[in-house]
This record gives structure tokens, C-alpha cells and sequence, in this order.
């Protein structure tokens, strides 16, 4: 039975610059009115959680996809700065969990009791190309589909992750690339398109698998339809949508990476989610009346999902009957000569089929969890954000370290490239000077060519120096650059406020800061020993030139001049490396010493543990033994005090019939 999928509407709090606007939004249970227009969509305002909508409205699809092994999509769409992140995320208040948190708990409640695998993986749409907003390196991440598995991402990181906590700390981080990302590329965050996915798989009691992917949209804002990939990315939406709805309209609109994404989300087979977030400001009235027609077309899309469940070594063990047989079917025409395309192609199809399947696989796919949770790792120290990044105490990433940090990378890169033009004009420079030196060893050559090619040296020799002064400018600005890093790292009381009494903490940004120098001071070094050589090459070059043009023969004067410099050389160079040798073996020396200061805290805390541990025990044999005795105490109090109260009853019905017995004689007295 196919039914509506749910969409609502939510009003952000004014902001004080809408203070004194007119309301031009008002909403209700079941329908929403915009400046006095009325549309049957259920509106909930500034003051309703994030719970409350996900309980009436979502936790049902998510229970249902986690049981029955089909997909959920929840779409966040509205303007900029509207509340699309904050419904998502969770704010600081522990009251106020967002969407993904309250989903997380619904995932792990499910699945805790199952044999379960649950990953999660978080991707940034800009300008038409996906980003890894876990692992920010620069991979061709593409989007594939299998027939029983689904919808699946090439090169997308994909990390196991065993708890809410932890599913929770990669969401947090995802947002911190976001932010960085935001700083180092200049990439709007109100322009791009956000997806955190959760993939959930448990097997039941038949060992079938159940297999469903929960996908949270974070849309760009309605308000950028001006930009061009907004635009196109916005319209390609409207157009998957009138497709997907009742009216089955084709627009043969050209697709987006979004809608790559969420059209398979829109075929029926899928549960989806769609809340609009709008402002009630006046000034925001334009988008707000398009964010909620976008939900009307939205509210024609009937689905009627359908269990789904597989059976994966089953499926292995027909994929390897079908490549045996197309085989088979290749070798039976090898000797002809002609192999048979279909036969080919579904070779082809089966074994891409096959490999996609295995690499599906729990075991393969915690293998791959790991590796990607290290090269994100790697990455993230790369980019010198890693102690900021896997932290979950630091609430915010330095804006001036994100800045010095972009201005390093941009610097390095522009460095990278004059060296490679200064490598390029000295390799052309030896080349036109050795065909000179032959040109002037050839006899009856006519002083014209030579005189051209005189000049073409000289060309290239002063286009040599001005890259070199060019050089030499980048590399003192990388420097000063770095410095300044290390110094604003070092000195951010935030952070070492932060990470006080976190030792293990300390030490792995210790770790992640002696890395950045190893890396920078070999870079150092490197460009020296490139340096001196380029310039002994320049030097030999420019003898040779000499000798080619019949210039005199050296003095004695300039021969001991060159000898005493190649001796003060020499000596410069035994000094350096003894100087190398010396840091070397400080740095090892450091890291033996780091070592043995981590092993005795590793040490001294497991004593403690221990410590903590004992006195635990003897508190709680402690706190047993009051309460036995507490308990008999008070049972031999309770025994006492039914005796004394069948005593007293006892003798008080005494006393009543002496009572009654003195009232009679004093009767027969009178």
C-alpha cells in the first residue's frame, strides 16, 4: 500500500534585525499560512524541538528502514541560515539532541542485541564536485549502484564506528573540515550541498543480511539561485522531484550530483523526510514562498517500500558461476578467433559485480575503516589540524592558525611551481651553453650564429636570476610563515588551557608539532643541498662559457681565490653536517626521552588505577559489612518493638479490665 511521504515546515527564531518585521508566517499542526495564503502542510514553530518533530514525523521511517533493510532520506532544504544545520546538529543544550543524534539512538537501540555493522561517511557538494569532509584529500570519489546492494561511493571514507559517541565525534568532526575547508578553499558553506550518511547492517536469525543507508541532506540555501551550480544543482532537484511526484512529469532537465544521489531515494522503494526551514521575516518572504511550493511538489511523491533482505555468500557463489560460464563461453571461441562481445561484456559485468560484492563484505570493510581512519589521520596532520580536529574538547578551530595555515599551502604551492620554473630555465641554460660550446668548436661558424646564440644565453641567464630572486622571496616568506604557525600553535592559551592534565592528549599534538618540523627542517635541507648544487652547476656552466668564448686563462690571484673559497666551502659543509649529526641524535635522545616519560605515566596511571581500584573494593566491603550490620540493627530494633508493642497491648487490655473491675466495686459502694 503506497502512502505520502511526510513534509513539514519549520520557523526559525527572529533574529533582532527582524524584531520589529512584519509576521508574514503563521503555522499549525496541519497546514502553514504565508502572508495570507494557506497551504495543508503541518508547521511547527521557534519553540518546538527537534525531538518532537522527529518523533512525530521520523523515527518511524528510520525504524522501519533499520528492520526492514530499506533506505531513508531526510532532506533539509530552505535559505541560508535558516536552521538546517541546527536541526541536524546537536546543540550544546544535552536536552536538545538534533536529527542525526536522535537518529543514532535509534540505530544502536535497534541493532545492539544483532550481529550489526554500522558506518558512517560525510560528503561536501561544491561547484559539481564532492569532497571528503572525514578524509579532506583529493580523491576521485564516484557514485556506483549494485542491483543488491544498492547505492554505494568509490573512494569515499567509510568509518566503522561501534557506538553513538563515536558516531557522534565523526559527525562533529566532519563539521570542523567544514569550517576549515570554508577558510583554506573559500568555499561558502552557504553554497554547498552537505550529505552524512549512516549505513546500518545486522543479519537475522537466518543469517540474511538487512541492509539500510540513512541519508541527511543539508541543501544549499534557496537564496543563492543566482549563483550558477546553485542554480543548476536547485533546478535539477525540481525537475527529479516533478518526476517522482504523482504527475509524473518529465522535464529532461540535465542532472546534478545531488540528485546522482537522492534519486534513488525518490523511485518509490525508499522513505524519505523532507522538512522546509523558513524565516517569518517580511524581508525574507521571496524565498520563503519558494521554499514552501518546493515542498508542495514534494508532497505528491507516494512510496511503497518493500523488505529487503540478502544472502551474501550466496550471492558470491552465483556471480562466480556467472564469470565461470562466460569463461567457458570466451575459451570455446578462442580458436576461431573471433571472441563473442555478449560473452565479453558480462565477463566484464560479472567480475566489476563480484569485486564490488567482496569489497561490501564486513570483514574487507573494517579493514578499509582502518586504513582510511589512517591516511584521514595523515591527512589531517598534513594539514597541521589534527590535535584540533580528533579533539572533541575544542569547541572551535583558531581562525588566525586556519588563515597562517592557507597562506603556508598557498605559498608552498607557488613555491613548488617557481622552483619547477628555475629548473626548467637552468636545464634550457646548460643546454644552450653546451650547444654554443659546440657550435664555437666547429670551424668556418659564422660569427652571427654565434653571436644570437651568445645572446640567447644571456637572455636566459637573467631570466634565470630574476626567478632565483624570485625564489629565494617565497622561500623566506614560507619561512616567516612557519614561524609565525609555530608561534601562534604554541602560544594559544585556549588550547593549552584545553588539554591541561591531558596527557595523552599533550602528547599527541608533542608528537604531531615534532613531525611538522622533521617534515620542514628535511624541506629545509633539501632545498640547500638542490641550492648549492644549482649554483656549482651555474658556476661550471659559466667556465665553460668562458673557455667557449676564448677568455683569458685564470691568474694565480683568482685561482687562490677560488681555492680558499672552495676550502671555506668545504669547511661550511663538514660543520653543517656535523650539525645535522648533533640534531639527529638530540632528536633521538628527545624521543627516547618522550618515550620513557610516556611509559612511566602509562606506569603511574595503571597503579593508580589499580590504587583506585583497591580502595574501591575495601569502600564497598566496607559499605557491605554497615549494611549487614545496618540491617540486622535495625530488624533487632523492629523484633523489639513488636514485643514491646504485644506487651503493652497486652498489659493495656490488663489495665482495662482492672479498670473495669474497680468501676464495679465503686458502683456496689455507692
Amino acid at each position: 500500500m503506497s502512502e505520502r511521504i511526510p513534509v513539514l515546515v519549520r520557523v526559525r527564531p527572529a533574529t533582532e534585525a527582524e524584531q520589529k518585521d512584519r509576521n508574514v508566517v503563521k503555522c499549525s499542526q496541519d497546514r502553514i499560512t504565508v502572508n495570507d495564503k494557506t497551504y495543508p502542510l503541518p508547521g511547527y514553530g521557534p519553540d518546538v524541538s527537534s525531538e518532537k518533530i522527529y518523533t512525530d514525523h521520523l523515527m518511524t521511517l528510520v525504524l522501519q528502514g533499520i528492520s526492514r533493510g530499506i533506505n531513508v532520506g531526510i532532506l533539509c532544504v530552505g535559505q541560508s541560515k535558516s536552521g538546517k544545520s541546527h536541526s541536524l546538529a546537536s546543540p550544546s543544550s544535552a536536552q536538545q539532541q538534533g536529527l542525526v543524534a536522535l537518529t543514532a539512538d535509534s540505530v544502536f537501540s535497534h541493532v545492539e542485541k544483532q550481529h550489526h555493522f554500522v558506518g558512517v561517511s560525510y560528503l561536501n557538494i561544491y561547484q559539481e564536485k564532492f569532497t571528503d569532509l572525514l578524509n579532506p584529500a583529493d580523491q576521485d570519489i564516484k557514485v556506483k549502484s549494485h542491483p543488491n546492494f544498492g547505492q554505494y561511493f568509490e573512494e569515499l571514507s567509510e568509518i566503522h564506528v561501534k557506538s553513538k559517541p563515536d558516531l557522534m565525534r565523526l559527525f562533529d568532526q566532519g563539521n570542523k573540515v567544514r569550517k576549515i575547508l570554508e577558510l583554506e578553499q573559500s568555499i561558502p558553506g552557504t553554497k554547498s550541498h552537505v550529505i552524512f550518511k549512516i549505513t546500518c547492517e545486522h543479519k537475522t536469525k537466518e543469517q540474511r543480511l538487512v541492509r539500510s543507508q540513512i541519508f541527511f541532506f543539508n541543501v544549499a540555501g534557496l537564496n543563492h539561485s543566482k549563483d550558477h551550480d546553485v542554480s543548476n544543482s536547485l533546478a535539477s532537484l525540481q525537475s527529479v522531484v516533478l518526476e517522482s511526484g504523482a504527475a509524473k512529469r518529465q522535464t529532461g532537465h540535465v542532472g546534478s550530483k545531488l540528485t546522482q544521489i537522492l534519486k534513488p531515494l525518490l523511485d518509490r522503494s525508499s522513505y524519505l523526510g523532507v522538512i522546509g526551514h523558513v524565516s517569518a521575516s517580511s524581508q525574507s518572504l521571496g524565498v520563503t514562498t519558494d521554499t514552501v511550493n518546493l515542498l508542495m511538489k514534494f508532497k505528491d511523491i507516494e512510496v511503497e517500500p518493500k523488505s529487503r533482505t540478502l544472502d551474501p555468500q550466496e550471492l558470491i557463489a552465483e556471480l562466480r558461476k556467472r564469470v565461470a560460464t562466460s569463461r567457458n563461453n570466451i575459451m570455446s571461441h578462442n580458436n576461431s578467433g573471433k571472441l563473442p562481445k555478449e560473452d565479453v561484456a558480462e565477463l566484464e559485468s560479472s567480475m566489476a559485480a563480484l569485486s564490488a560484492v567482496k569489497r561490501l563484505q564486513w570483514p574487507e570493510r573494517e579493514r578499509a575503516s582502518s586504513l582510511a581512519e589512517e591516511s584521514r589521520r595523515q591527512t589531517l596532520a598534513d594539514k597541521g589540524v589534527l590535535e584540533w580536529i580528533t579533539e572533541t574538547t575544542v569547541s572551535h578551530t583558531s581562525s588566525s592558525v586556519l588563515l597562517l595555515q592557507r597562506d603556508k599551502d598557498k605559498m608552498l604551492a607557488e613555491y613548488k611551481t617557481q622552483r619547477r620554473t628555475v629548473d626548467t630555465l637552468k636545464g634550457e641554460l646548460q643546454s644552450r651553453i653546451t650547444t654554443h660550446t659546440q657550435l664555437s668548436e666547429q670551424p668556418n661558424q659564422s660569427e652571427e650564429v654565434l653571436q644570437e646564440s651568445l645572446e640567447g644565453i644571456h637572455t636566459l641567464r637573467d631570466q634565470l636570476k630574476t626567478a632565483n630572486e624570485r625564489l629565494k622571496e617565497l622561500k623566506r616568506d614560507v619561512k616567516d610563515t612557519q614561524d609565525k604557525l609555530r608561534t601562534e600553535r604554541s602560544g594559544d592559551p585556549q588550547k593549552e588551557g584545553e588539554v591541561s592534565g591531558n596527557f595523552t592528549l599533550t602528547m599527541m599534538m608533542k608528537r604531531d608539532e615534532l613531525n611538522h618540523l622533521k617534515r620542514d627542517n628535511k624541506l629545509f635541507l633539501d632545498e640547500e643541498k638542490e641550492r648549492v648544487q644549482s649554483e656549482a652547476d651555474q658556476e661550471v656552466a659559466e667556465l665553460r662559457l668562458s673557455a667557449s668564448q676564448g677568455s683569458p686563462a685564470l691568474t694565480l690571484q683568482q685561482i687562490t681565490a677560488l681555492q680558499e673559497e672552495h676550502a671555506q666551502a668545504r669547511a661550511q659543509l663538514s660543520h653543517l653536517a656535523l650539525h645535522v649529526q648533533c640534531l639527529q641524535a638530540e632528536n633521538e635522545k628527545l624521543s627516547e626521552t618522550v618515550d620513557a616519560l610516556n611509559s612511566v605515566h602509562q606506569s603511574e596511571t595503571e597503579a593508580q588505577r589499580a590504587r583506585n581500584l583497591l580502595t574501591f573494593r575495601q569502600f564497598k566491603d566496607f559499605h557491605e559489612e554497615q549494611t549487614t550490620a545496618t540491617t540486622a540493627r535495625y530488624q533487632e530494633l523492629v523484633n523489639a518493638c513488636v514485643q514491646d508493642s504485644v506487651f503493652l497491648s497486652s498489659k493495656n487490655a490488663e489495665l482495662t479490665e482492672e479498670n473495669a473491675e474497680l468501676k464495679r466495686k465503686l458502683k456496689h459502694f455507692r
